[in-house]
């Protein structure tokens, strides 16, 4: 069976709105945005549920650089019915932004350099978020340790690129399998925080990569033990239409292992024509399995030292898809149709059952089914989740605010859709909403949810 152009569009379309850190052309993330007034707002606490702002690093970098300006965002964050952030502490250039014995401290990021007011970024944002009665989430760019552009590459893995210049992630070409392109060389992909820039993503296979991402998770919880949770983005393998990520040599060693099988070619995983190698679906399982031990090894090490430190996930909401990066946010319950995508033991690899929160991004600028011509569309995303998670853990529903642009009303029934169909709500992210000025529709959307506490 021939399956490449098929594969090869679900790969493209799984790079739109499979990062909860990317960002959008459509505007300048990096303008100053016109203040909006702050309203009364009263929650119903019979109805309410967290409902948080995705705040990202690179897109709000020079707006947080004093305190002046959290103190504002965060103020409008309460004000306008939100009480949960999701707060970037370890983007894709692999620093932190928090006081790391691992990791560089974050104040540049790609052609930015802040001189900031306070001298711990994630400590001062508990601080004040904590007087407002604000969870905060801390997310981690799992797999992201490098930033680079045609015309620089930056961050954690280059400072030390003798150490992890074998341990990034490879692709085979789509035009000739045997040809193998390690990420940092791969110059036409795009998939992260601006156009022409792209993540460096290290391979999750490695038990050095492992350790590393264990270590900073557990710093974080350690350091910070009045965070709500830890939140896992970029926890998967890389996506691009020119290519399948996972494909090192060192991978196919993998494969053998899990499969206790002869160390197969590159050719029975993914044929000369681009088609479906005999070996395909049992590499998609290697793969699957490969990020769901490293879930359970974060979750464990975790919930070691506070228990009560939730874990969440973000990823795309259309589950049908994240085959193709390595991800199977199902249940173990939940068994795929028969195909020449997955294996019969492919369900082994779900990991609903280690997340507290499931944290589904229905980035979709279509909002109803009605009038959909696709499953592409908020409703859809939000109403079905649960066929795979089947109570697993809880789900929040995300929407990309920047798919709306100045669409008031479709940021509201979004919105409301996610508070309705899920157990909570998430908005990425802060940038888009302060650029195209979506508070006040976005608290409509809450309100209409929560409706009037009766008297």
């Amino acid at each position: 069976m021939n399956l490449k152009k098929y594969l090869w569009a679900l790969a493209a379309v799984s790079v739109i709105g499979t990062t909860a850190c990317s960002d959008d052309d459509k505007f300048d993330p990096f303008a100053e945005a016109p203040e909006p007034p702050l309203p009364v707002y009263t929650p119903n606490e019979a109805t309410v549920k967290p409902k948080g702002m995705w705040i990202d690093c690179h897109a709000n970098f020079l707006r947080l650089a004093t305190k002046e300006n959290i103190d504002k965002e965060l103020a409008k964050i309460k004000q306008y019915g939100m009480n949960l952030i999701y707060l970037d502490v370890k983007p894709g250039n692999g620093y932190a932004l928090y006081k790391s014995e691992i990791l560089p401290y974050c104040n540049t990021f790609a052609d930015l350099t802040v001189e900031r007011d306070y001298d711990d970024y994630l400590g001062y944002f508990l601080e004040k978020s904590e007087e407002l009665g604000i969870d905060v989430v801390a997310s981690i760019g799992a797999m992201g340790w490098g930033m680079q552009s045609p015309t620089y590459k930056q961050g954690y893995v280059y400072d030390n690129w003798n150490q992890w210049k074998g341990k990034v992630q490879v692709r085979s070409d789509k035009n000739d399998p045997n040809l193998l392109v390690p990420i940092d060389q791969d110059v036409d992909r795009v998939e992260g925080y601006r156009e022409a820039q792209s993540v460096t993503m290290m391979d999750p296979m490695y038990p050095e990569v492992q350790d590393l991402l264990v270590s900073v998770a557990t710093e974080i919880v350690t350091k910070y033990p009045k965070i709500k949770g830890i939140s896992l983005d970029y926890l998967r393998y890389a996506n691009n239409e020119g290519g399948w990520f996972g494909m090192s040599d060192d991978n196919m060693r993998g494969y053998a292992e899990y499969w206790g099988e002869a160390v197969p070619n590159h050719l029975e995983i993914v044929t000369e024509t681009g088609g479906v190698g005999p070996k395909f679906a049992k590499w998609l399982e290697f793969r699957a399995m490969t990020v769901t031990n490293l879930l359970k090894r974060i979750r464990e090490s975790v919930k070691a030292i506070n228990p009560d430190c939730e874990i969440h996930l973000w990823a795309g909401a259309d589950w049908q898809n994240r085959y193709a990066v390595g991800q199977n946010w199902a249940s173990k319950r939940y068994t795929p149709p028969t195909s020449g995508i997955y294996t019969p033991t492919y369900n082994k690899t779900g990991f609903a059952d280690l997340l507290d929160v499931f944290v589904t991004g229905a980035y979709a600028e279509v909002v109803w089914k009605k009038g959909s011509t696709t499953d592409w569309n908020v409703e859809n995303f939000v109403t079905t989740w649960d066929n795979y998670i089947m109570g697993d853990c809880k789900c929040y529903g995300s929407i990309a605010a920047y798919a709306y642009g100045n669409d008031v009303k479709a940021q509201s029934d979004a919105t409301y859709l996610c508070l309705k169909h899920t157990d909570g709500y998430m908005n990425f992210e802060l940038s888009h909403v302060n650029n195209f000025n979506l508070w006040t529709a976005t608290l409509d959307g809450i309100q209409r949810y929560e409706g009037v506490p009766e008297e």
